[in-house]
């Protein structure tokens, strides 16, 4: 079940991620155009030898980025050859949290600024009220995309100021510098959700209206003894990103009175 390209989004070597990337090469070579419908679940599975629930989870996958149409009686038919670079983020783990990056370029900081946190900043930065900390802002989009995924504000103690300058350089999560740089190493990671209308700094560098609809994600990162050591605001295009996450259910603790 091999594959001469690497369709985009997909991540890791899991049976129904080989799976949906071997689909995603067929479509792109006109082996199934689009407007026709891709053979049955039958033969499908025979095809790469998978259960139906691996070829579900690619087949899943496809519709979630507009590759195909699955209806009940009617089959799979192919929309397009390419995905939509909307993405869909799982969550098992909590290192499965910054699985996203994986798929972005380096970011790129569109302003940095020291201050004195003053009791407005309280909320957000648990207190810090008096200690200096600087925030940057800064964009990141999709490998092959111009298109801003997200807009975001990191705040950092002013002790890790090398931060934003190596911030353009970096691949990976922001975090991860506070572990090469510093040896700061996280150990929690506190997620707080939330849906307003964007306002018009993060709608002018998202390319979209100000007032439109957003997931705003605020991020704390605790290292060592509860120490808050970096915090993030990052607010995501309003088409171009979900958020989905799986609890396993555990009779043990079920049990506990």
């Amino acid at each position: 079940m091999g594959s001469s390209s690497a369709s985009p989004g997909i991540l890791g070597q899991s049976r129904y991620a080989l799976v949906a990337r071997s689909l995603c090469d067929h479509i792109n070579a006109d082996r199934y155009p689009i407007g026709t419908l891709l053979p049955t679940e039958v033969a499908l599975c025979q095809q790469f030898g998978v259960s139906r629930t691996t070829l579900r989870e690619a087949i899943r996958w496809l519709s979630d980025r507009g590759m195909v149409s699955a209806r009940r009686g009617i089959g799979t038919m192919v929309l397009a050859k390419q995905p939509a670079t909307r993405y869909v983020h799982a969550v098992d783990s909590i290192a499965d949290v910054f699985q996203y990056a994986k798929n972005l370029r380096n970011p790129i900081v569109l302003s940095t600024h020291e201050f004195d946190v003053a009791v407005a900043d309280e909320e957000l930065l648990r207190g810090a009220a008096g200690q200096r900390w600087i925030r940057m802002e800064l964009t990141r989009t999709f490998l092959g995309d111009t298109t801003p995924l997200l807009y975001a504000q990191v705040y950092v103690p002013h002790m890790f100021g090398t931060i934003a300058q190596l911030a353009p350089t970096c691949s990976n999560p922001i975090y991860t510098l506070l572990e090469s740089e510093y040896g700061e190493q996280i150990l929690a990671v506190e997620l707080e959700f939330g849906a307003a209308p964007i306002d018009t700094r993060p709608a002018q560098m998202l390319h979209v209206a100000p007032g439109s609809p957003s997931l705003c994600v605020i991020r704390h990162y605790f290292g060592s003894s509860k120490r808050l050591l970096l915090v993030t605001v990052s607010h995501y295009h309003p088409d171009r990103y979900s958020y989905r996450m799986r609890l396993d259910f555990n009779p043990q603790l079920s049990k506990r009175p």
